[in-house]
């Protein structure tokens, strides 16, 4: 899988990050390895709203600092969805579309890793 700037977008990641790439790519380390996407979906198996409110809109928060763009709207989509109290069990096919922006974005980051380090390098 190619680097995809619709899903992060490293212009707008690096300027945030004031163009230091080590210390964005140990955010983004951070963000894939920690338990947020497992607390979403124990928050969900526990019919607990209010948990799965903070796990998802924490997410939302993080992914969009990080300029993860495919994350930060999938959250953003399934918080305005908790917000207006729909039943957690319709919203099975939103937190399907966030775990699989988590975990593409993950993988698409892990496979190109080199994109991130090497960015605004010329290349000869």
């Amino acid at each position: 899988m190619a680097w995809d700037s619709g899903i992060i977008d490293l212009d707008d990641a690096i300027t945030r990050a004031m163009g230091r790439k080590e210390h964005y790519k140990s955010w983004l380390d951070s963000f894939f390895e920690n338990d947020d996407f497992k607390a979403i979906e124990e928050a969900f198996a526990n019919k607990d709203r209010e948990t799965a409110l903070d796990e998802v809109h924490k997410m939302k928060g993080t992914a969009g600092n990080l300029s993860v763009m495919r994350v930060f709207a999938a959250a953003d989509a399934l918080c305005e969805k908790l917000r207006a109290n729909a039943d957690l069990g319709t919203l099975a096919a939103d937190l399907e579309a966030l775990r699989d922006s988590f975990f593409g974005a993950k993988k698409m980051y892990e496979e190109n890793t080199d994109v991130l380090l090497n960015y605004g390098e010329i290349m000869f």
